[in-house]
């Protein structure tokens, strides 16, 4: 296992799918801290949560197995990253390496491809839920659906407790059917959406850095500027290396799309944002969703 995030640590599947069991908390407690949530982890007991009788306990051993079965049986190729923080939140990245489901962004090399992201957790802090996105190969970022779509196709399963967990799981081999049979038009739909932002094109390096500004402001997201480090700076260099990376074909222009995922690098990057992986993609679909609503 090796440090991926601040907080957070890349690992194998069989690394949280270790024993889990919900048993009654011997020491005298209110009824809120009278179970315990305790792993075998490395041979030793952790406790992981004290919570009450009304907390459902699902091992990740019913999730993340089951999403590689579903994938597996419908004879997609995947990969997948597998992530914790502290044993008690986790995350499952699996990455559509199936041909068909990936898309080339028009007049470029820019390749995405479509990705699952599984979450959950043993401390109740982290919400249970399989959010679908896309995984742009240049710079190994995960990019949130466009909501309209996100809610159109039912790219999103989630549940709250046992029996709703694993209902969901089942709702995913069926949406994972849907999108199979019906590829062309969703994907169509998500990418026409980063395609409207590929053709919002900059004339300018000062509109850039407006443009940058703008939506940073509107998506209160802090603008650093001193001796060490400049917000700036940083996203106007990924975004100036990007347009002049030669075998990505944007030869040197700027368009909204760059722009876009230069920010959605700084919201990832992991040396300055310790943020969960779950409010990354909130604040990402933010920024998404108004550079969708307000083009340059």
């Amino acid at each position: 296992m090796g440090k991926t995030k601040t907080g957070t640590t890349s690992c194998e599947l069989k690394d949280i799918t270790f024993p889990v069991e919900m048993r009654d908390n011997e020491r005298r407690t209110n009824r809120e801290y009278s179970k315990v949530v305790t792993g075998i982890i490395d041979g030793e007991e952790f406790d992981l949560n004290y919570c009450s009788p009304v907390y459902q306990l699902v091992p990740n051993a019913d999730i993340f197995p089951v999403v590689e079965e579903i994938l597996k049986a419908k004879g997609i190729e995947y990969s997948v990253e597998y992530s914790h923080t502290q044993h008690a939140r986790f995350y499952g990245s699996f990455i559509i390496e199936d041909k068909r489901f990936a898309y080339v962004m028009k007049g470029t090399n820019d390749v995405i491809k479509f990705i699952w992201n599984f979450q959950h957790s043993y401390n109740g802090l982290t919400k249970y839920k399989g959010i679908a996105g896309f995984y742009r190969l240049v710079c190994s970022n995960g990019l949130v659906v466009p909501i309209a779509e996100m809610d159109e196709y039912n790219l999103c399963v989630q549940g709250k407790h046992t029996a709703s967990i694993l209902h969901s799981l089942e709702q995913f081999s069926a949406i994972i059917e849907n999108v199979t049979n019906n590829l062309g038009t969703i994907k169509t739909s998500i990418v026409e959406k980063y395609e409207k932002l590929g053709s919002s094109w900059a004339t300018t390096p000062k509109q850039v850095e407006n443009r940058i500004i703008e939506v940073l402001k509107a998506n209160k997201i802090s603008i650093i500027e001193n001796s060490n480090f400049n917000t700036l700076n940083v996203i106007t260099n990924s975004i100036d290396f990007e347009a002049n990376t030669a075998n990505l074909g944007y030869n040197g222009r700027v368009n909204d799309w760059l722009i876009y995922n230069a920010i959605n690098a700084y919201i990832n990057n992991d040396e300055r944002n310790s943020a969960s992986p779950e409010k990354r993609r909130e604040t990402d679909s933010k920024v998404l969703e108004y550079m969708l609503q307000y083009s340059m």
